[in-house]
């Protein structure tokens, strides 16, 4: 059995778990202390991009990475999808706020200021959803329901944000962080399927919840994740009531529904 074989036997699973033991060594990398969380996070942004490119390049070839390309990077759908990415981002955080606000741990909901960075959020979004939506997710709805697809690349991709939190964001939860990513697993995967299985819309939802946690300037530092994990819940909590059919469907259920699957490389 060669190693193209091996991968298109379990290729999420080795994405994983390459995804998984990359990003873990680069917290021993010697990085300056002040800028460790800036240069650790652009490092593993890159790192489902760069599994996902060499495993399809190992399982396809050429022509497997061309097929891919033309899919991740097939970005019509209707504009709808793109403005309720966006909302959808925009909801969570400022949910956080009035929820803090409502319970008296906030006095005023209060934005922080733009800066040049926010626009960075959104191509960095990309290079992570290439590898977990792109590749990952896209493979698994061919052979879960979406919300068993989610959980199963949601929690590795959770598992790596707790990881940097537990060791360079000491004055905040990473078990709420992990629970956060995990919660924000769920959107993700219901604008992707609702817009086509389009990856810009993903993306954009992902920067959106990014760049939006200024509309939680007003929650203490020590509290926010917690809010922003209850505004998502809640968020989360609609959209399987009002798309239950979607989240439970089987694959070929799914396709039916015309949210089409992509065919495997």
């Amino acid at each position: 059995m060669n190693l193209s074989t091996t991968i298109k036997q379990q290729p999420v699973t080795i994405f994983i778990a390459l995804t998984l033991g990359l990003s873990f060594l680069t917290f021993l990398l010697p990085v300056p202390p002040d800028s460790a969380f800036m240069m650790i996070a652009l490092i593993l942004v890159t790192i489902p991009t760069i599994v996902a490119f060499s495993l399809v390049a190992l399982m396809d070839g050429r022509q497997g990475l061309r097929t891919f390309l033309r899919e991740i990077f097939n970005w019509r759908a209707a504009p709808k999808w793109f403005v309720m990415a966006l909302v959808l981002g925009f909801v969570i955080h400022f949910g956080s706020s009035v929820l803090a606000l409502l319970t008296g741990v906030s006095s005023a909901i209060e934005f922080g200021e733009l800066n040049a960075m926010v626009a960075m959020v959104f191509p960095l979004a990309l290079l992570e959803e290439i590898g977990w939506r792109g590749f990952a997710l896209r493979r698994l709805l061919n052979q879960h329901s979406p919300f068993t697809a989610t959980l199963m690349t949601g929690f590795p991709w959770a598992l790596l944000h707790f990881v940097l939190f537990l060791y360079l964001v000491p004055d905040a939860s990473p078990v709420a962080e992990l629970l956060v990513v995990l919660t924000f697993a769920l959107p993700l995967t219901w604008i992707y399927l609702r817009s086509g299985r389009n990856l810009l819309t993903a993306t954009i939802m992902h920067g959106s919840i990014n760049a939006f946690a200024i509309a939680g300037a007003g929650v203490p530092p020590a509290e926010v994740l917690w809010y922003v994990l209850f505004s998502a819940c809640i968020v989360v909590g609609l959209l399987i009531l009002l798309d239950w059919r979607l989240w439970f469907a089987s694959p070929a259920e799914t396709v039916m529904a015309k949210v089409v699957p992509v065919q495997s490389l």
